[in-house]
């Protein structure tokens, strides 16, 4: 039941889909190993999956130095097309259209290190899969799956299942479910996701089609609101792969069947357009919470622990960010300037995200749903929030989390999906700056705590915080800022993910304990501790 190569690896990852590789990149960032089990030997590129990576998600990779790599991969280019289109079928011309959408332009208009990027699923797992590779911290082991795991006082014990059947046991200090909406580990420590689905099936096609032109022009998507069954069309490439969503299909539905849907789409028939399928998913939207995120020793990330339709482009993106903020975390405990109280954290933090999003996809989804919009008027009213979204997207805050402290409660966070408005509310993410050509403020933030010092700041108590950092263990990187960054005169403490810990002017009255986790009001679950119909674990000595 042992496996041959063992090392106790610190980590343990169930799953590498976005989550999983995010996660492990994430902990490899910071030095930490990882085994990442995963049934698929293959990534599958006639299955695209997501196809937005939104601008902070691109932040996010420039972090672990990914970002360009990804752009590289890129069949489509972010400059070369920012448009969708809404048509009756793409026979006709447009009915209206949205530009600059998807975040694609954020870091030209400042607004971020790193500007969105269209490009599937399967490019970005393999990038991260090579860049796990390099690193060295990550093993992947390929057609080996969790079947289950007994969580013990000083690590989690895990049976691993090979593809020929055989298992063994693997036993990590952490264990993280990446492993999708039927996880495994969801159902090991009893959590049970909770929500609805919609009450008919979509149907996902990727088609060969050389041939296709739409009448109205290049575009990212095609939205085609005229025809019985609604439709989305869009280039994969520019060698003629497309990928088609069909909405409300309802019934399984046969290549022949999904061929003459496709060709209402288009306006044209199936011999005229001489199209090839190359893969058919039927999917049903679901609108999923887990009323529990995690145990002390055991986190869902990603999908396991929320489930949402993809209409805005949000899931994918989440199941990334669920995995930075659990890896850092994980990571700052192991190497010991951290406590429970931080791990505690990413429930409470994660969970305000995914309800976020999740709200979103679900008004996007009604949108296109039976009573969808067919004129330009109400298009525009109703599906802007599907591809202006930048306000959820970089403006999602930790405001509130147990962890973060120097809130003014007359300064709540300001957050709309569709516009960004960069604050320094702590939670926050930093505002974006570049401190020259290139040379963003996030690529000098440390990977522990980084204080930004504004230009009046006291060089003797400066010495001091750092001093108490020092003796607490905590990594503590020293940055003024950056020039023409006028958004506070107060210090700002940054965590390691960049989100604003800390915002104040009194140094010496900073609670590091509590914004590490190790105080009692750190929020760690006890055995007094209350806990929410949300799932969230609440302190009992905080207000």
């Amino acid at each position: 039941m042992t496996h041959p190569h063992d090392a106790q690896p610190s980590v343990l990852i169930a799953g590498a889909g976005p989550a999983g590789l995010a996660a492990a990149s994430e902990l490899a960032h910071h030095g930490i190993r990882s085994i990442v089990v995963e049934p698929r030997r293959e990534i599958s590129y006639i299955r695209p999956r997501a196809k937005t990576t939104s601008a902070r998600t691109m932040e996010l990779f420039r972090r672990w130095g990914v970002a360009d790599a990804v752009r590289r991969a890129a069949p489509l280019s972010r400059e070369w097309c920012r448009r969708v289109v809404f048509c009756d079928d793409l026979a006709c011309e447009a009915i209206t259209e949205f530009q600059d959408v998807f975040g694609l332009s954020a870091a030209e208009h400042g607004l971020a290190a790193e500007s969105g990027q269209q490009v599937m699923q399967p490019v970005v797992e393999d990038v991260l899969r090579e860049h796990l590779a390099r690193t060295g911290l990550a093993e992947i082991r390929l057609g080996e799956r969790l079947r289950g795991f007994t969580e013990q006082p000083d690590g989690v014990s895990c049976e691993i299942i090979r593809a020929d059947g055989s298992a063994y046991r693997l036993v990590s200090e952490y264990l993280l479910g990446c492993d999708g909406s039927r996880s495994t580990v969801r159902d090991g420590i009893g959590a049970t996701l909770h929500g609805s689905s919609a009450p008919y099936a979509n149907l996902n096609a990727v088609i060969r089609a050389p041939g296709l032109r739409p009448a109205s022009g290049t575009a990212l998507h095609y939205w085609v609101v005229g025809t019985d069954v609604p439709g989305v069309v869009g280039p994969l490439d520019h060698d003629g792969t497309w990928w088609v969503s069909l909405g409300e299909v309802g019934e399984p539905v046969g290549t022949e069947s999904a061929l003459e849907l496709i060709a209402r789409l288009a306006g044209r028939s199936v011999v005229e357009l001489g199209i090839e399928v190359l893969s058919t998913d039927p999917w049903t939207p679901r609108m999923m919470l887990a009323d529990q995120f995690a145990t002390e020793r055991v986190f869902l990330v990603g999908e396991s622990a929320h489930v949402n339709p993809p209409l805005g482009g949000h899931g994918f993106n989440t199941c990334v960010g669920d995995g930075v903020n659990i890896g850092w975390k994980i990571a700052a405990v192991l190497q010991g300037w951290a406590g429970a109280g931080l791990l505690a954290s990413y429930e409470v933090e994660r969970r305000g995200v995914a309800e976020l999003t999740l709200a979103s996809a679900v008004r996007n989804l009604r949108a296109s749903g039976p009573e969808r919009a067919t004129t330009t008027e109400r298009i525009q009213e109703t599906k802007a929030e599907e591809f202006y979204s930048l306000g959820l997207v970089l403006g999602y805050s930790y405001a509130g989390s147990p962890v973060i402290t120097g809130a003014d409660e007359d300064d709540p966070p300001h957050l709309g999906v569709e516009n960004y408005v960069p604050t320094t509310v702590p939670g926050a993410r930093l505002p974006h700056a570049w401190v020259s050509p290139g040379h963003a403020l996030y690529d000098d933030l440390g990977l522990g705590m980084t204080l930004l010092q504004p230009s009046d700041s006291d060089a003797e108590a400066v010495a001091a915080f750092a001093d108490r950092a020092a003796a607490l263990g905590i990594p503590l990187t020293l940055l003024e800022f950056p020039k023409g960054a006028h958004w506070t005169q107060d210090y700002l403490l940054v965590r390691p993910d960049q989100h604003i810990a800390w915002r104040g002017r009194d140094l010496e009255g900073v609670d590091l304990s509590r914004l590490c986790g190790t105080s009692r009001c750190s929020g760690s679950p006890t055995a007094s501790s209350e806990k929410t119909q949300e799932g969230a674990h609440l302190c009992p000595c905080t207000d």
